[in-house]
């Protein structure tokens, strides 16, 4: 869908729910996309008064006609000016300079990779389609020397990543992937497709909270880390953790700027490629401490990512209207200190149970 055909459909109302809702997130999140939407705007607008001024005289002159009749020629005291010999040069004027602005617009937008698939603030949502794959788990049946039979589960509509919030069962992941889902489910090589229920959402700043519906799975959880909560520094080491692939995948790199995409103050830029499958992961310092959520990428470009900083994660839970739920979230774990002078390696090992691949299935 170009975007000229994207601004109208949402005008005529003709975009789905899922649709509607990413495209006012962009218009509330990009000036310039927001700019050229306005200019169309005014651009339709000049142009429907014109027809309707022409339509309108063009009324009065069959009436005209039709009362006193074709013959007659009447001449006005002040000579009247036709409608568009009066109004031509302006609105000429007025619709060639929305025009050029809108179509000038559009080709830098066009040129600057906004044109995607999910025309989504020029940002690559790093979520992935979904494989047929099999479960996890083999049963152990004692005096059966043969394997038994594998059980093979239908593709998600889109896989992803997320980590556990705190040792209750919450686990944060990315709001675009689970947007509009019909069931989600979560799984690693400690959990066998744990079936789970979205209880947060924040579309602006892109997060969800989904919590394991299945209690008893999160009984004996002892999450290592906690939310950092205050800013990191430029330079600082980070890494990150992910399901790019069905196996997680490991990234490191540095902090490169305390603003992401656009100037966006609630995001970081990292030096980490970053792929499909990555949005949701965690962001980590050295220390292991979680400083933020893996956002996306700019289209085309490699080695870089942007995640969303954890200190606008615990202020969207602490101004939530629910005090039971916000108490619920905001219960940070009690971390395991000694995880900050262990090597890399070792660290990951204690996070791995942790962090998840997200399957989403959604409805056609």
């Amino acid at each position: 869908m170009s975007t000229l055909d994207l601004f109208d459909n949402y005008i005529n109302g003709n975009l789905g729910p899922d649709e509607k809702s990413e495209f006012e997130i962009v218009l509330k999140t990009d000036e310039f996309i927001a700019n050229a939407f306005f200019e169309h705007v005014h651009l339709i607008k000049t142009l429907n008064q014109a027809q309707l001024r022409s339509n309108f005289k063009q009324t009065l002159t069959k009436i005209h006609h039709k009362e006193i009749g074709s013959d007659l020629n009447i001449i006005s005291i002040n000579r009247e000016e036709t409608f568009f010999k009066k109004y031509t040069k302006t609105i000429v004027l007025a619709a060639s300079s929305a025009f050029i602005a809108v179509m000038i617009t559009l080709f830098i937008l066009s040129t600057g990779g906004y044109l995607s698939k999910k025309q989504s603030n020029q940002i690559t949502d790093l979520n992935r389609v979904g494989l047929e794959r099999k479960s996890k788990s083999q049963l152990n049946i004692k005096d059966i020397k043969s394997k038994a039979p594998e059980i093979f589960y239908s593709a998600a509509t889109v896989e992803g990543s997320a980590f556990a919030l705190n040792n209750k069962g919450y686990i944060i992941t990315s709001f675009h992937m689970v947007n509009g889902a019909d069931s989600i489910f979560i799984e690693n090589d400690q959990i066998n497709r744990a079936c789970t229920k979205i209880v947060f959402t924040d579309a602006k700043l892109d997060l969800a909270i989904l919590k394991i519906v299945n209690s008893e799975l999160v009984v004996k959880w002892k999450v290592p880390f906690s939310i950092k909560e205050k800013n990191s520094d430029v330079g600082e080491k980070v890494f990150t953790l992910g399901y790019p692939r069905n196996e997680m995948v490991y990234g490191d790199g540095s902090l490169s700027s305390l603003s992401g995409y656009s100037n966006n103050k609630s995001m970081y830029q990292i030096s980490i490629p970053v792929n499909p499958g990555n949005s949701g992961g965690p962001l980590l310092d050295e220390k292991a401490n979680i400083i933020g959520v893996i956002r996306g990428k700019i289209s085309g470009e490699e080695g870089t990512g942007f995640a969303i900083k954890s200190i606008e994660i615990l202020k969207a839970i602490s101004e939530l209207e629910s005090d039971s739920l916000k108490q619920e979230l905001m219960s940070q774990n009690k971390r395991n200190h000694n995880i900050n002078n262990l090597k890399r390696s070792e660290q990951i090992k204690l996070i791995n149970p942790y962090v998840f691949n997200v399957l989403v299935y959604k409805k056609d």
